[in-house]
């Protein structure tokens, strides 16, 4: 005998609004992890400190030590900054000078030492610093978005 209370084709939509609420639940945990901004003090400053030596001896002979650029190594500051990587991630940022830089020794720093060199820049740019160092871990990177303004 068959159970009158269950009917083959009521399981079909509720199986759809269950992937449906999965779906949902999935985007906003990923649109929450994307929530946090260079803002939100992402490097410490003991970090820059050290991102600052690294620069020295890696990047201010092209970038200078005021990392204003040389005319054709671009400023890393101020605007000249912000126009490049807005609405990129720190993920963005940190993969593009991981795999650029230094010049014709591309990925020859360690992945703490590139973290380091973008804590700096941010700090340079005026980013206040906060209790956790930047990571080296690019899919946590990813998560950490460049904005302009708070």
């Amino acid at each position: 005998m068959r159970n009158p209370s269950i009917n083959p084709g009521r399981r079909v939509p509720a199986v759809f609004l269950l992937a449906a609420l999965c779906l949902a639940a999935s985007f906003t945990t990923n649109v929450a992890a994307q929530d946090q901004t260079i803002w939100d003090g992402v490097y410490t400053e003991e970090q820059a400190s050290r991102g600052q030596r690294t620069y020295d001896q890696e990047c201010a002979a092209c970038h200078l030590d005021d990392l204003m650029g040389d005319g054709i190594a671009p400023s890393l500051v101020g605007s000249s900054f912000f126009f490049r990587w807005s609405d990129l991630s720190i993920g963005d940022m940190y993969t593009a000078i991981r795999t650029t830089m230094p010049q014709g020794a591309p990925a020859s720093l360690s992945p703490s030492g590139y973290a380091d060199i973008s804590a700096y820049m941010l700090m340079k740019n005026n980013v206040p610093a906060g209790a956790m160092e930047l990571p080296s871990d690019t899919d946590d990177l990813e998560a950490i978005m460049i904005t302009e303004a708070q």
